[in-house]
């Protein structure tokens, strides 16, 4: 039916639909004027709407906008079915990947949706009244990944990796289990901090927020019982559960302090001088 709906030049009703996913958490949208259920799932009437899909042999150029209402008047007397997305990006950004998915259908379409378009949100753009996404190809970002070791004196591994080639630091063996008693602009203060086995500072603090989303702050400094983060949450406040883990600055050092130095990935005998690059005139 579908296709049938494309082809004719009448009988066609198109109907763009957007799904927005993080973690656990959908989000869905039409162009209708109405709502609509397709599938079980009920897609919300909204003011939205996306660029041309383009395909090219350039990524950069491959990139979509897709633009919503959404409000930033804390008085507004009534907001659009659009607010709770936009809500990831406003007053903080997200912790973790918002991933979009642009489909296409037609009123009376009884076939599934075709999948026009997959990515991610990669960039917001507020105005008063209008949220912008600026989106990419979901492979876009994979592509910088699994890029092997290297010779160089600092470890290469991903802390806390695991496997033949990972890391295999235990987390459990270092993490702190918390209860906030102190919240003063980004500085927690929680009695357990004070008891980390080792500096909590490049590390990471999780929580899970009402919605059931895991959201995560990297920590930028940790003294005694308090610790710094890089920007912070709606959620935190006296009382609410959180989960420390400290980073690794990826030196012998630091791998001989966690007792990991069988999965040191560095070269510690690498030449700091490049010998290559040394005159080999004796005069």
């Amino acid at each position: 039916m579908f296709e049938t709906f494309e082809l004719s030049r009448f009988l066609g009703k198109p109907v763009r639909l957007f799904v927005f996913t993080r973690q656990n958490q959908v989000w869905r949208y039409c162009t209708a004027d109405r709502d609509l259920v397709i599938g079980g799932n009920t897609y919300l009437s909204a003011q939205i709407d996306r660029s041309e899909i383009k395909q090219t042999a350039e990524r950069a150029k491959d990139k979509i906008t897709i633009k919503l209402a959404y409000l930033r008047d804390p008085t507004a007397p009534e907001y659009p079915v659009t607010q709770a997305l936009g809500d990831n990006w406003f007053p903080f950004v997200p912790s973790s990947t918002v991933y979009v998915m642009c489909l296409a259908t037609h009123y009376g379409d009884t076939d599934p949706p075709a999948v026009e378009w997959m990515g991610q949100v990669t960039q917001p753009k507020f105005s008063d009244v209008e949220l912008e996404l600026t989106c990419e190809p979901t492979g876009g970002t994979d592509r910088a990944r699994n890029q092997g070791a290297k010779w160089q004196r600092g470890c290469w591994k991903t802390v806390y990796s695991t496997g033949l080639r990972g890391c295999n630091l235990n987390p459990d063996l270092f993490k702190v289990e918390a209860t906030l008693t102190g919240v003063s602009g980004l500085t927690l203060t929680a009695p357990a901090f004070g008891t980390a086995p080792i500096n909590l500072s490049g590390g990471a603090l999780t929580w899970t927020n009402a919605n059931g989303v895991i959201e995560r702050r990297s920590i930028m400094s940790h003294v005694g019982t308090s610790i710094r983060l890089l920007y912070g949450s709606d959620d935190l406040a006296n009382g609410l559960s959180v989960t420390a883990l400290p980073g690794c600055p990826r030196t012998w050092a630091a791998c001989e302090e966690r007792a990991n130095t069988d999965n040191y990935g560095g070269a510690i005998y690498k030449p700091v001088k490049d010998p290559m690059k040394d005159s080999m005139s004796w005069g």
